[in-house]
C-alpha cells in the first residue's frame, strides 16, 4: 500500500560538534535542525485529537546521541512507550498493510505505568557517515505511547498516543511519522589533503548523475540528501572514473583525487577495481552494479545507503586496491562506488 509521507519540519536542536558526530567532516563543522537552533516538540496525541502532552527530540551537545522525551499533562499518565528513528521512511516495522509492529521497535520502556515523563537515548553513530558539509540529513521518528488518565469514578480512560506527524498508512493504525531535517554547516572547508594522521572521508567515483539531482518520483525536487555519483549506463569495454573524497554537493573543488575506479564488462560479467591515488590507503569500499540508476533497500525503494550496496568490505586494513566481481549481468549497467578514505 502506497504510504503517505509529507516531509515536515520537525524537532531537534542545540549547534553541536562535528568532531563526536563524524570523523569525516572538518573540527569547526556545526550539526543542527534545519530552520531551528534549540529543542523543538511534537504535540502527543491521544486518541488522534486530544492534547496530552509532547513528545521532544534533542541532539546532546557532543552530538552522540539523541535523547527523546515523553511528557504529558492535563492529568495523563504513561503505561508504555516505543520508539523507532531511521533513515527511511518506509523502514520501520511493519506489517504487509505498512501498519508498525510497535512491540519490536528497537526502543521500549516496558511498564512505565503512573510515568508523566521517559526519555529514550538514541545513538547517532549509524548515521554519522551520511553526513556532508553543507547538506541536510532526513531522519525519522515514530513515537507510539500508551497513555492513561483518571476518569473519576475509579476506574482510568486509556488511549493510543502518537507525536504529531503524518500518518503513515491510509486505513487502519493511525500511526504518525515525523521527519527530523538534521543540516550540516561547515566554514572554511578544507580543500588541501589532510595531514598525515587526519581521519578518513567519504569518498564516490564521479559519474554522469548526481545523487543530488535524481528525481525518481518527479516531483521536481532531489530524492536523496546526500552527495555522490551513478556511473553510466555503460555498454561493453572498460572505463576509468576519478574517485573523489570530501566532494560536498558533488562539487569537485571541495574535495581530493583519491584514487581511480576501473570498470571492465563483458556484457555478463563486470570487474570493478578500486586503485589508490600515491599517499592514500582505503578503510572500506562498497559498490553496487545493475541495470538500475541505484540499488534498491529491503522495502524495493531506490537507496544511496552504502551500507545497503550489494558488495562491500568494511573495516579491512589500510589496502591500496579492492577488486569485486559481478556475474549473470545483461544489457547496459550502472554503477555507484563508495570509499572511505584516507592518507597513510
Amino acid at each position: 500500500m502506497q504510504k503517505i509521507v509529507k516531509h515536515i519540519a520537525a524537532a531537534v536542536v542545540l549547534l553541536a560538534s562535528s568532531s563526536a558526530w563524524s570523523s569525516h567532516l572538518p573540527s569547526n563543522a556545526n550539526i543542527t535542525v534545519t530552520g531551528n537552533s534549540g529543542t523543538e516538540c511534537q504535540t502527543l496525541f491521544a486518541g488522534q485529537t486530544i492534547d496530552a502532552g509532547n513528545v521532544c527530540f534533542e541532539i546532546d551537545a557532543s552530538g552522540e546521541n539523541m535523547t527523546v522525551t515523553y511528557d504529558t499533562i492535563n492529568g495523563w499518565e504513561l503505561t508504555e512507550a516505543h520508539l523507532w528513528v531511521g533513515d527511511s521512511p518506509e523502514g520501520y516495522p511493519q506489517t504487509r498493510r505498512g501498519n508498525p509492529k510497535i512491540g519490536i521497535f528497537p526502543f521500549n520502556s516496558g511498564d512505565i505505568t503512573g510515568a508523566t515523563s521517559y526519555s529514550f537515548t538514541v545513538s547517532l553513530a549509524d548515521w554519522h557517515d551520511l553526513l556532508q558539509c553543507d547538506q541536510s540529513l532526513s531522519l525519522y521518528a515514530m513515537a507510539h505511547a500508551a497513555v492513561r488518565r483518571d476518569n473519576g469514578d475509579g476506574g482510568y480512560d486509556t488511549e493510543t498516543g502518537w507525536a504529531d506527524g503524518d500518518r503513515v498508512t491510509e486505513k487502519g493504525s493511525w500511526a504518525t511519522l515525523v521527519t527530523l531535517d538534521i543540516g550540516v554547516t561547515c566554514e572554511d572547508e578544507p580543500t588541501s589533503p589532510p595531514p598525515s594522521g587526519h581521519d578518513d572521508e567519504t569518498a564516490f567515483a564521479v559519474g554522469e548523475t548526481c545523487f543530488l539531482d535524481i528525481d525518481e518520483d518527479g516531483d521536481g525536487g532531489g530524492d536523496f540528501n546526500r552527495w555522490g555519483w551513478s556511473i553510466g549506463p555503460l555498454g561493453v569495454g572498460t572505463t576509468s572514473h576519478d574517485i573523489y573524497a570530501g566532494a560536498g554537493q558533488c562539487d569537485l573543488s571541495k574535495g581530493e583525487l583519491v584514487g581511480v575506479l576501473t570498470v571492465s564488462y563483458d556484457g555478463s560479467t563486470a570487474t570493478v577495481i578500486y586503485d589508490t591515488a600515491a599517499g592514500y590507503h582505503f578503510d572500506e569500499t562498497h559498490v553496487y552494479v545493475g541495470n538500475e540508476i541505484l540499488p534498491r533497500d529491503v522495502n524495493g525503494d531506490y537507496t544511496v545507503a552504502p551500507g545497503q550496496y550489494p558488495q562491500s568490505t568494511e573495516h579491512i586494513p589500510a589496502v591500496e586496491s579492492v577488486t569485486y566481481t559481478f556475474n549473470d549481468l545483461s544489457g547496459d549497467i550502472q554503477v555507484v562506488a563508495h570509499a572511505v578514505a584516507g592518507p597513510f
